[in-house]
């Protein structure tokens, strides 16, 4: 986009320059011609013309030769403002305005901390940052699309223009300080490519990809991504879930993604020496009466959990809750995990 904006703008310059030097050499002829001056005395009397510089005539002029005049400052001087009015805006925006809003962005992104990375800004990146963006949470794009950068800053995303699998440009994004990276990018050796480098700047991040193909599935896993989703898959078992049990999937999508429904469905993780430490499901409901249903409890380490959580299951530091309750309830169970 910025780069269509300087084309427009240079093109806006381009043009009456053109126009200009056409009129410049026409007043220049007009002025031999009609009267009769020599090559330099006409082109003396044009640039004073065009320049408004209003030295004194070398020779008085004919009647037809004010008149000629006249339309030839009306015109020349006309395209010569708006001339100076283009180069004044392209040396606004292209270098001045430019510069600030780049340093203003990297100064935000130097201030994040615990903020996800979004690789890629096609239409799965895209969504992505929508369903970040209505969350509330910080995240920066890159993507190398100029169209990109128009549209984050028309929503108000942090974007950084340039290659994702460079190690400078995920620097740049902050990926040292980042909790996660969302690999989306529509290539999938480039977002191996860019899982490698960013686990090489930090070890810790939490990694999402992006798989077009099947069997990309096991190379971005041995990249260092800890999930891989392949939308043709999960579109195609979406729609068979849709078909067998539409009523569990409007409850799921309900919960998890509208923000007026009143129930929510929430990840909660135990903190070490929190209120719910080392105590049962069962002792903890009785000792402190929370609302929240605890579904199901991940430990430390794992993956995926799909036992379903009992009275005597033990709560214990690094677990991960699945819970489902009000939002009260939930923030309840959050705030004694704590």
């Amino acid at each position: 986009m910025k780069r269509q904006v300087q084309t427009s703008l240079i093109r806006k310059i381009a043009v009456p320059l053109l126009i200009l030097g056409a009129i410049y050499l026409l007043g220049t002829a007009g002025f031999m011609i009609i009267e009769k001056w020599s090559f330099l005395e006409a082109l003396f009397m044009a640039t004073i013309t065009v320049t408004t510089v209003g030295y004194t005539l070398i020779r008085d002029l004919s009647p037809f030769g004010m008149i000629y005049t006249i339309v030839f400052i009306v015109v020349s001087t006309g395209t010569a403002a708006y001339l100076v009015i283009s180069t004044a805006d392209l040396v606004v925006q292209t270098f001045l305005l430019g510069s600030f809003q780049g340093r203003r962005i990297r100064k935000m992104i130097s201030r994040l901390k615990d903020h996800y990375i979004i690789c890629g800004y096609g239409r799965v990146g895209k969504e992505i940052a929508k369903t970040l963006g209505k969350g509330k949470i910080n995240f920066v794009v890159i993507d190398s699309n100029e169209e990109t950068h128009a549209d984050c800053e028309k929503n108000g995303w942090l974007c950084i223009k340039g290659d994702a699998t460079l190690d400078e440009v995920l620097v740049e994004a902050g990926v040292e300080r980042a909790r996660g990276m969302l690999a989306a990018i529509g290539d999938d050796s480039a977002n191996i490519y860019s899982i490698l480098s960013a686990k090489a700047l930090n070890p810790k991040i939490y990694i999402v990809a992006r798989a077009s193909k099947k069997d990309a599935i096991g190379k971005l896993k041995k990249a260092g991504a800890e999930r891989v989703i392949t939308p043709e898959i999960i579109g195609a078992r979406r729609m068979a879930s849709l078909v067998l049990q539409p009523a569990v999937c409007d409850f799921l999508d309900g919960i998890t993604r509208d923000k007026n429904v009143e129930l929510e469905l929430a990840e909660i993780e135990i903190n070490q020496k929190s209120k719910i430490d080392n105590i049962s499901i069962r002792a903890a409901g009785e000792k402190y009466g929370f609302g929240a249903l605890i579904i199901s409890v991940v430990d430390a380490g794992d993956k995926l959990s799909i036992i379903k959580a009992s009275g005597d299951t033990m709560l214990r530091g690094g677990q991960k809750l699945i819970a489902i309750g009000t939002k009260d309830q939930i923030q309840e169970l959050n705030n004694l995990a704590v």
